[in-house]
């Protein structure tokens, strides 16, 4: 690529001078007549060096250079002053203003051509030096691993997350071979055919992954291995890029297990209709037993399917609640309360709400903190072996900036292997203690979602005296 040199100078004798002594030397050259110009020529073309005459009208030398050396892009381009002055003074105003170096007029051919042919190869230098270290400091700072391999699989390089990924701590202890690495550590290289022509780039549809499988104490890991061609690359060199898309991978296992467990669930109830059919034949006598028990059925099915319909809508839609404005006032809880614990038919509840916080006004709406509630009365209701729980909430100030709300039942408890599991949405831990129980696992990450989303926090525990669970949530103050 050839250097590009941009000559300013009014008088049109001395553009012609320079142009012609430096064409023999291959440069792409560019003249301007007057400082304006040379400064829209500057950022128009962005030349390697720019060759300056000090006295011009209107905008002198001295007044260009120093706007170029103010200006983002043009500030680290070369300037090589012209000047028929070879006073002391003029040369130390030129090295004030940002000039690289001067040249007297009239200047010698050959001392000319040396100084531009120099600057020229150290500013290409100095460029790709700068350009070599942002791409080593962006390199080094991102989250995808890097590796350069030599021709024959060995690693030459390899920045601090490809390090990170594949077990290399010791700085400059690099294992000869990438393959020989992934044979050390725990990887699985999948899908086995895909790495077949390794290291050849996979030309193929099918993405390598190395993978870590899932362990007691951590998930798994997937990292996606691509290879990268380098252009102009004359030793063979191959540029191997890992990414971690372990929650791509995740998120596609969570999408088929919730359309898995909705399918599942929701069959269920839709078999129980069927029975309605039944009702239809003509011989069927409807006021006999098998009537009865056909319509009971189908009764139970219908409400069964309208509260798993219900409850998968209501965590759909639980992401509109978080963007409602209205505060909840804290003088509502009794109100709320008791509606909710006639709704669900439940007789024990008491209410501990400290008076000092009545004119307190919660950053979550009225109906996000009625599903809050709700979710928490019907779990206990649906875990209590009479479906009849005590409940007890206390309602208390944490600080200036929260209130402390505590929920606690003396239904079943939850193992400690399943207890760190409930915020997760379609997790259904009540099969491991109870049985099945009728309902989808979403209340409490639909719980989780909206405190999280506000700014607070959710814990649930067992009771440590009795059968029973606590749930305490940390709900921030609204502050004007």
């Amino acid at each position: 690529m050839k250097n590009r040199l941009l000559i300013v100078d009014d008088q049109k004798v001395g553009r012609e001078a320079l142009e012609k002594i430096l064409s023999f030397e291959g440069y792409q050259i560019i003249c301007a007549t007057c400082g304006q110009e040379a400064l829209q020529k500057a950022e128009e073309h962005l030349p390697d060096l720019i060759l300056l005459d000090v006295v011009m009208p209107d905008m002198d030398g001295f007044e260009v250079c120093s706007r170029l050396r103010l200006h983002p892009t043009l500030a680290d381009v070369p300037i090589i002053m012209l000047t028929a002055f070879n006073d002391r003074q003029s040369r130390v105003k030129g090295i004030e203003v940002g000039a690289d170096d001067f040249i007297s007029k009239p200047f010698d051919t050959d001392e000319l051509r040396a100084r531009v042919r120099t600057i020229t190869r150290l500013n290409r230098y100095r460029r790709l030096l700068a350009e070599r270290s942002r791409f080593e400091w962006a390199v080094e700072q991102s989250n995808d691993g890097y590796l350069l391999l030599k021709k024959g699989d060995i690693i030459q390089y390899a920045n601090s997350s490809a390090r990170f990924y594949l077990g290399i701590l010791k700085e400059g202890c690099l294992p000869a071979s990438f393959k020989e690495l992934l044979q050390q550590k725990l990887y699985k290289s999948e899908p086995e055919i895909a790495w077949q022509n390794w290291p050849q780039p996979n030309i193929g549809s099918t993405p390598r992954f190395l993978v870590c499988p899932e362990t007691k104490q951590t998930s798994s890991l997937w990292l996606q291995v691509d290879i990268l061609e380098l252009p102009s690359d004359k030793t063979n060199s191959q540029l191997v890029h890992l990414r971690d898309v372990s929650e791509n991978m995740n998120l596609q296992q969570q999408m088929w297990t919730f359309q898995t467990l909705v399918s599942h669930k929701l069959r269920g109830p839709l078999n129980g209709l069927v029975s309605l059919q039944m009702l239809d034949e003509q011989l069927m006598n409807l006021n006999s037993q098998r009537a009865h028990t056909l319509l009971k059925i189908a009764r139970e099915s219908a409400k069964r399917l309208q509260d798993q319909i219900l409850d998968i809508l209501r965590y759909i839609d639980s992401s509109q609640l978080l963007q409602v404005k209205t505060t909840f006032e804290v003088h509502h809880f009794p109100t709320l309360i008791e509606k909710i614990q006639q709704d669900l038919e439940i007789k024990n509840t008491q209410l501990h709400l400290h008076a000092e916080i009545t004119d307190q006004h919660l950053l979550l709406s009225p109906q996000s903190m009625e599903l809050i509630l709700r979710e928490l009365f019907t779990n206990s209701k649906k875990f209590h072996p009479q479906n009849q729980p005590d409940i007890e909430i206390y309602i208390n100030l944490t600080n200036s900036q929260s209130i402390h709300l505590r929920f606690t039942d003396n239904g079943c408890c939850i193992t400690d292997k399943e207890i760190d599991k409930v915020w997760i949405p379609y997790y259904q831990s009540e099969k491991h203690f109870t049985g099945e129980i009728k309902g989808m696992g979403l209340g409490l990450a639909m719980i989780a979602r909206l405190v999280w989303s506000c700014g607070g926090r959710c814990t649930l525990s067992n009771r440590p005296d009795r059968p029973g669970v606590c749930a305490e949530l940390i709900l921030p103050i609204r502050r004007d």
